[in-house]
């Protein structure tokens, strides 16, 4: 009886003992479908088809992220200027920029910075793109596991999942369409369903959602 009390104490004395940090895993793990706690990309963020095979990765730079396509050809350059995202061709032509407002928004501006070609903003819990004109083009919308893409008739297009460490995008029908294994925002992931838009500027709007500018104006 002696030693199962000694036994019981020892027990006790290492579980009150434990250090505050060293519960599982799960308890700390930040949800990939928080908007507003961004993450910054982690490293190469690669996405593959239902097929496994890679269509496109953002490699991260010192001052920005490369666009690359699945056989590594560059396709744009996306560099940070103060809060705002440049967007340019492989020769560094300038093909538009993503800057934010004080009012939340993102707003998408053509190569001379003269004309605005998209606006992303809040609506309600999630997000509206407009055109130039301030035509509806899509709406995205917080789902049980993501997030949902509409059209501007209110037709499904897309719908974002995470799921066991996986993000995906899927068409209607629910086939896979695009998926990543980095933690990103569905928020984020949703702008890859934009084909209205051209890749780079898609991409851009997912940056500019997911990783906060690290500093100023060179």
């Amino acid at each position: 009886m002696m030693r199962f009390v000694l036994a019981l104490s020892v027990l006790l004395a290492w579980g009150c003992s434990r250090p505050s940090g060293s519960e599982p895993p799960s308890t700390q793990a930040r949800s990939a479908t928080s908007a507003e706690d961004p993450v910054p990309l982690p490293g190469k963020l690669k996405f593959k088809d239902a097929d496994d095979r890679e269509r496109f990765s953002l490699k991260p730079k010192d001052d920005g992220s490369k666009l690359v396509d699945g056989e590594d050809r560059e396709l744009a350059r996306l560099k940070w200027k103060g809060a705002t995202l440049k967007v340019s061709s492989p020769e560094d032509v300038p093909l538009g920029y993503v800057l934010g407002s004080s009012g939340g928004a993102f707003i998408v501006r053509d190569g001379a910075q003269k004309q605005v070609l998209y606006t992303l903003a809040r609506q309600g819990a999630g997000w509206m793109l407009t055109g130039a004109k301030g035509e509806v083009l899509y709406t995205v919308s917080a789902d049980d596991d993501g997030a949902r893409i509409q059209d501007a008739s209110g037709a499904e297009v897309a719908r974002v999942k995470v799921r066991e460490g996986k993000v995906s995008l899927k068409d209607p029908s629910g086939k896979t369409l695009l998926a990543t294994k980095s933690l990103v925002n569905a928020d984020a992931a949703a702008c890859l369903a934009f084909e209205k838009l051209d890749l780079p500027f898609r991409v851009a709007l997912l940056h500019q959602l997911q990783t906060p500018p690290s500093g100023s104006s060179p």
